[in-house]
């Protein structure tokens, strides 16, 4: 670490990478010895102590706003390059990158060259899509924070100032969130077409007609009266039933 952090720095960050014969003494030590050379260097989970930060790898990490997480992700099976691995759809690869910001994460995403130095040109295509994708909605992951509302099979949601993205996997069914207290005054649609969106005491209800969902991520921006909090206790709530003396619902019809 001397040399290293000596001779090369200052380095922005030090992902050690399982220590099997280091534990948790040894790793405090390591990075003690670390921080003396460089107090504001950044350390991953891996060094036998905790770190900065958690690294789940091949999954996509829980919702955890109160540390920072990073899931490590190959884009195909193995680290490392190897003829004709299977390797991930552009529809994998974007929802996990959007469930990673929806849990108020990030995403290192594992490429392996070849043994020419090249990275393989299916792997290329795949990328040059991640990335023309973020051309378009990047406003919805990038400097964004998980929540307010808990990630699910239904998709994920990432919130920015005043602003909800609402990221949904499959909108063929209404889409019932729970309550978060400012009010929603505002919504759209970022991929195209409309939705309608209910605001009531109970919940938000969200509903995506057929011709406006897309086949991978259909995107209803919320905007709130003021910053949303993060997530509430549980991602849903079930339908609320009418009853007599109940209030009349907010309604946001998006175009």
């Amino acid at each position: 670490m001397r040399e290293l952090i000596t001779n090369y720095g200052p380095l922005g960050i030090l992902w050690f990478d399982v220590p099997q014969e280091f534990d948790r003494e040894r790793g405090l030590r390591l990075e003690a010895h670390t921080r003396a050379l460089q107090p504001d260097i950044i350390i991953n989970n891996r060094s036998g102590a905790s770190g900065d930060y958690d690294t789940p790898e091949q999954r996509v990490g829980k919702y955890q706003d109160d540390r920072p997480w990073e899931t490590c992700m190959t884009i195909c099976r193995q680290w490392a390059w190897k003829p004709d691995d299977a390797m991930k759809s552009l529809e994998e690869c974007l929802q996990t990158l959007i469930r990673c910001a929806g849990g108020d994460g990030n995403l290192l995403f594992n490429v392996g060259p070849m043994p020419d130095g090249r990275i393989e040109p299916r792997q290329v295509e795949r990328l040059r899509e991640m990335g023309a994708w973020l051309g378009q909605f990047g406003e919805t992951i990038y400097a964004t924070r998980g929540g307010p509302f808990k990630p699910g099979p239904w998709g994920a949601s990432t919130r920015k100032d005043r602003r909800i993205y609402l990221h949904l996997f499959d909108p063929a069914e209404p889409l019932v969130l729970p309550p978060i207290g400012p009010r929603i005054v505002a919504s759209s649609t970022l991929t195209g077409g409309s939705a309608r969106v209910v605001q009531t005491g109970e919940g938000i209800t969200v509903s995506v007609p057929e011709a406006a969902r897309r086949e991978i991520d259909t995107i209803v921006v919320l905007g709130s009266m003021r910053p949303p909090p993060p997530f509430p206790p549980s991602a849903f709530i079930p339908p609320a039933s009418p009853r007599v003396g109940r209030p009349r619902p907010r309604t946001c019809s998006c175009e």
